[in-house]
């Protein structure tokens, strides 16, 4: 349950993974930005954003209130952050992920 995550190098090269677990769906999305502290502007802060949303639509389809999202830090333990979180929000709001309607009994959000 909530294993199996590529390890930060597959994020580095800018790659985004989802998955679903039980009616949770994920989405960890690396990004760069600015670092403040070079005044070149070229250097970047690398950092990963985990999304969570409620099955059974994608996360375009799916109303922006019913997602929570969390950045973490751009590095290995960011991302052993982010698994840990993933799993907690699945622990901690099981019965919202136990009651999904089917894709077939309902519309998308958006």
């Amino acid at each position: 349950m909530l294993s199996g995550f590529p390890i930060y190098h597959y994020f580095h090269n800018g790659n985004p993974y989802s998955g679903s677990e039980g009616g949770m769906r994920y989405l960890i999305e690396p990004g760069k930005r600015p670092d403040p502290a070079d005044e070149s502007g070229k250097k970047k802060i690398e950092y990963l954003t985990g999304t969570i949303w409620p099955d059974p639509w994608s996360l375009e389809h799916t109303a922006d209130e019913k997602k929570t999202t969390r950045e973490f830090a751009g590095n290995q333990e960011g991302l052993d952050a982010a698994a840990a979180w993933l799993a907690e929000e699945y622990h901690v709001q099981a019965e919202r992920w136990a009651n999904i309607p089917s894709i077939l009994d309902c519309e998308p959000d958006c």
